[in-house]
């Protein structure tokens, strides 16, 4: 009886692995079979992604997402989403890749599956000259906003005091705007956003304050897409090595690429 309770137990475990690597295959298999793949696509968040004069999605991103697209020779679809809207959207299925400078955190990967980075962030606190900020302590009785879902929810609270004021936005185009009518004391953006929104308000004399935290960005995939999260990987060694990754990173942040880690 035991033997044959053994045989069943095995019997499952290879059933349920085959299931595994059917689910595994199918991800990148209906992509090239439909010719097309769904990438997320976040047009308020400057340099990774925006609006340009026509009103087509450009940015570092979207940039990537394009070169991803081109390299499986498949057309590419842009699902426009805001921060909080980028895990939602891949695990609702309306997504294939999440690519939109999501930064790899423990909360996050209880979630999605991430491929290895492609790309890295600073998170700062900016605000005007005239505010008085040089460190988290200087927070202290000031107000803060701060974009949902996004490396700067998760880190910014951890380090302000507990008597400032933080002042979420569900979109960075609504924290950019409450930082400009002076709704908040300062914000916090990746570096490169502020300096994009410092650059386009010069009348208002914005300054990164401090640096809270340096973090790294990757494309990510639901759990159980293991064969489109392997593709990823490849495709980021091999576009890493030749430098073409790097060349849309510079190309829109204006600064060079450091050195990745991989998992």
């Amino acid at each position: 009886m035991k033997r044959l309770v053994l045989i069943w137990a095995l019997a499952a475990v290879v059933a349920a692995g085959t299931i595994m690597t059917a689910n595994a295959q199918s991800a990148l298999d209906r992509i090239l079979k439909d010719k097309k793949i769904r990438i997320t696509a976040e047009v308020t968040s400057p340099p990774f992604g925006i609006l340009d004069k026509d009103g087509k999605p450009d940015g570092s991103e979207i940039a990537t997402a394009q070169q991803l697209a081109k390299d499986l020779g498949v057309e590419l679809e842009l699902v426009q989403v805001t921060s909080p809207q980028r895990i939602p959207a891949l695990l609702a299925g309306r997504a294939d890749v999440a690519i939109s400078s999501l930064s790899i955190t423990l909360d996050r990967a209880k979630t999605v599956m991430f491929a290895n980075p492609h790309g890295a962030l600073s998170i700062v606190v900016t605000a005007p000259a005239g505010t008085k900020i040089s460190s988290a302590a200087d927070l202290s009785g000031k107000s803060i906003g701060i974009t949902r879902a996004t490396l700067e929810e998760a880190t910014v609270p951890k380090v302000a005091p507990k008597d400032a004021k933080l002042v979420f936005f569900d979109d960075i185009g609504a924290t950019i705007q409450a930082l400009l009518s002076g709704q908040v004391d300062c914000a916090s953006f990746s570096a490169f956003a502020a300096k994009s929104v410092a650059d386009r308000n010069p009348d208002k004399k914005l300054e990164n304050k401090f640096t809270v935290t340096t973090a790294f960005y990757a494309a990510a995939v639901k759990p159980g897409d293991f064969d489109l999260l392997r593709f990823l990987n490849t495709w980021v060694w091999l576009r890493t090595r030749d430098g073409t990754l790097a060349q849309i990173y510079q190309k829109y942040t204006g600064v060079e690429l450091i050195a990745l880690p991989t998992f």
